[in-house]
């Protein structure tokens, strides 16, 4: 599946039909997706198609219209390639891609138009076209940047101005530029891909230095569950901070959280790569930079938790840089543990501090540090419970 509040590529097809003694002859024409990004910036890939059947022997395409509509809130128009080499000028066609505005809110259109002017314009020496496949066949590729990921990207076909045409007469010949018109009528709705979870909300807040993320999905089918990633905006490479199991099959409500405990100073950026069991992957970016700011004095705070057995943790900010110790000691003053002994940069840190051998009661840890010649210390009093 794919994405956010279900990000559902919803893409109209049409097809249709006239009636010759020939048979039921119709061609039908589909929009594939190619490739999805599923990240604001990234690339979103269509390709239009058609096949045919009960086309019998007259079946050289004449002419084609097809309109795509599309939100530009969600996606940005690049460009079209990889026409169909049997479409060129070389087998006698023309063909574009051309953009328009449409009356309708932030929507756009893009026209497909494709026509033989050359197709046989001189009986035995003009160029014979193309004959279409009964099996579906790219005819031209689109390519679009993903302006806002968090929304579904829904393209789908305007039904009143799509037309395609073949030659009544094999390749055109004679000369008579005679086309049949194939109706195409009768929409038929297709979900290509559609995301496994649906987001409805991903937020964050600050506290004592640590970035807490929380998200809720509404929906999930198949998740695996979120890698976590974090880059600092001056820089180009994601890290992954850790993974969160996914809920599996859920309809409703499901509340994730995750830490990222005292990142440097600096504006980072954070996002959810999420996966499921068969190993595909949709990207939820949070919206906004996160801004870790530098601590305004020297600060030593409780360890957590406490009483503890085995392991406590240590916070403690600086605001600048400086040459810092953060020493152990037992309650006769006896050195037991050095856990931080080097030169930080200004921010809040955290230590980690594992008992090994130490009786219960209680102990003393001490934040050293020294800037512009002068020292700063503190102490507080910890518990081992055993």
């Amino acid at each position: 599946m794919k994405y956010i509040t279900t990000l559902l590529i919803v893409i109209f097809c049409y097809f249709g039909a006239y009636t010759e003694s020939r048979g039921q002859t119709s061609i039908d024409q589909k929009l594939a997706v190619i490739s999805n990004a599923a990240q604001n910036g990234g690339l979103f890939v269509i390709e239009y198609r058609i096949k045919g059947s009960e086309l019998g022997m007259f079946r050289t395409l004449a002419s084609l219209n097809a309109d795509i509509m599309f939100d530009t809130c969600v996606l940005k128009f690049e460009n079209s390639s990889n026409w169909l080499n049997a479409l060129s000028s070389d087998s006698g066609y023309s063909g574009s891609v051309s953009e328009k505005f449409m009356p309708n809110w932030h929507s756009k259109m893009l026209r497909i138009f494709l026509t033989a002017p050359g197709v046989c314009t001189y009986p035995g020496n003009g160029l014979t076209g193309y004959d279409i496949d009964t099996n579906f066949t790219g005819i031209v590729r689109m390519t679009f940047t993903i302006m806002n990921s968090s929304k579904p990207f829904y393209l789908f076909i305007n039904d009143y101005t799509n037309h395609a045409g073949i030659f009544k007469n094999t390749h055109n010949n004679p000369s008579t530029f005679e086309i049949e018109n194939i109706t195409l009528s009768d929409p038929v709705i297709i979900i290509e891909n559609p995301l496994p979870v649906t987001l409805s909300s991903f937020t964050y807040k600050i506290a004592e230095g640590n970035v807490k993320l929380n998200w809720i999905t509404s929906d999930e089918t198949n998740n695996h569950g979120f890698d976590i990633q974090r880059k600092n905006i001056n820089e180009p490479e994601w890290r992954l901070l850790g993974f969160v199991k996914g809920a599996g099959n859920v309809h409703g409500q499901t509340l994730y959280h995750f830490e990222d405990n005292k990142p440097e100073c600096g504006q980072y950026q954070y996002r959810l790569k999420q996966s499921d069991y068969n190993g595909n992957t949709t990207y939820f970016d949070l919206n906004g930079n996160v801004t870790i700011g530098i601590p305004k004095k020297i600060n030593l705070s409780q360890n957590y938790p406490n009483p503890f057995n085995p392991a406590t943790k240590i916070n403690y900010d600086i605001p600048a840089d400086c040459k810092v110790r953060l020493i152990v000691y037992d309650v006769l003053g006896r050195e037991l543990k050095v856990l931080v002994n080097e030169y930080r940069k200004a921010g809040s840190y955290t230590a980690e501090y594992s008992v090994s051998g130490l009786s219960s009661g209680f102990y003393f840890y001490t934040l050293y540090a020294v800037s512009e010649g002068k020292e700063f210390s503190m102490t507080k009093k910890m518990t081992v419970l055993k």
